[in-house]
């Protein structure tokens, strides 16, 4: 009987650790995006000459702007103008359609710009690996685990930035998977990450102790 009792507490424990993971998804999202925006904005601020950046941040502005006033559609068509990502506004460009595409539940056509972009090496380190991310994200409760590691492999390099983003990831993957004892390594491995965002580290922790395990163990 006691074991019986050991095996649903274990249960119970995995299922606040998924809850929290889904929980604090958005935010892993949201910080890839802001690290794309910024570092995608300083590179347009270098190799644009002020004429074209400007015009161009124009019409992207626009296109947001229809976003934002609800009208997805439009927005999608209006980014859809850029064309091919080349490494400039054009990659963004199709990085904001992709998300309004998902929004819009239109997920397939979001994964293949995010996968597109992911190979693209006009797009630039930080928004391949953003995207690699974003791909992973959107599949992270019915994709296929193998698949969706294979996307995430280049970012789980020491050194790499989005690094810490990427074994959470990995980690959640695990828990769908039932390996819990995995689970608690990449969580516990992250926690101790003194690179890794505060934030994420706090979320690590948290969850780590949902399993049952603390960040130092």
């Amino acid at each position: 009987m006691a074991d019986i009792f050991r095996e649903v507490e274990e249960e119970l424990k995995a299922d606040r650790a998924s809850a929290l993971a889904k929980k604090y998804g958005p935010y892993v999202i949201g910080f890839a995006l802001a690290i794309v925006l910024g570092t995608l904005g300083y590179n347009l601020w270098q190799d644009w000459d002020l004429e074209r950046r400007s015009e161009r941040s124009n019409l992207y502005a626009a296109a947001l702007a229809l976003a934002g006033d609800g009208d997805n559609e439009a927005a999608v068509a209006a980014l859809a103008e850029f064309g091919e990502p080349d490494g400039s506004y054009a990659t963004l460009a199709t990085f904001e359609r992709a998300r309004l595409l998902a929004d819009d539940g239109r997920r397939d056509e979001a994964l293949a710009l995010w996968a597109g972009l992911a190979t693209n090496e006009a797009a630039g380190p930080a928004l391949q690996g953003a995207a690699r991310l974003f791909f992973v994200m959107h599949q992270i409760d019915d994709g296929d685990p193998g698949e969706l590691r294979v996307m995430l492999e280049p970012l789980f390099a020491v050194g790499n930035g989005f690094r810490p983003l990427a074994l959470e990831l990995d980690a959640i993957l695990s828990l769908r998977e039932g390996d819990r004892a995995k689970a608690r390594q990449l969580y516990a491995e992250i926690a101790d990450d003194l690179t890794a965002p505060p934030g994420l580290r706090a979320r690590a922790a948290q969850v780590l102790a949902s399993l049952g395990e603390g960040a130092g163990q």
